[in-house]
């Protein structure tokens, strides 16, 4: 079989993830040799595990999980949020009815202002005693003493 040149310095033992190597042979064992086991990965499982353990797969892994957790906690907020609006949309209301009391409370103080201002512009204040026959400010005649 003909692979990739493998030369290599006596103490490097090459790209374990290299391309073209055919399988890999992994083979696990207790310190104690009783139990052992031999995994065999093909070469596209061996690139699919060099992708796992690059830098760039690590850097994107931790970019999606912070983007989710940063949807998750948005995506929590949503029924307090609901909530709250509720709760505003109640306080609106009231002050809308307030405010519409408010404003008739106004007009009916606008008017009885209004009739007081305007039984105070001609006030009834006699400062001279009417002459015999003469008409008062209410229109009748004062009454006539004989002399």
């Amino acid at each position: 079989m003909t692979g990739p040149d493998r030369e290599s310095s006596p103490q490097e033992h090459g790209n374990v993830f290299g391309r073209g190597w055919g399988n890999m042979f992994i083979h696990v064992q207790r310190e104690s040799g009783l139990a052992h086991r031999t995994l065999v990965l093909r070469p596209w499982q061996v690139q699919a595990l060099r992708l796992v353990v690059s830098k760039w797969f690590a850097a994107v892994l931790t970019v999606a999980l912070l983007s989710w957790g940063y949807f998750a906690v948005q995506t929590s907020r949503v029924p307090f949020l609901i909530r709250r609006i509720a709760h505003l949309e109640g306080d609106a209301a009231k002050i809308d009815t307030l405010q519409a009391t408010l404003e008739q409370l106004q007009r009916r103080y606008d008017q009885v202002q209004q009739m007081l201002s305007a039984s105070a512009k001609t006030p009834v204040l006699p400062t001279e005693t009417p002459k015999a026959g003469t008409v008062t400010a209410k229109g009748s005649k004062a009454p006539t003493t004989a002399h």
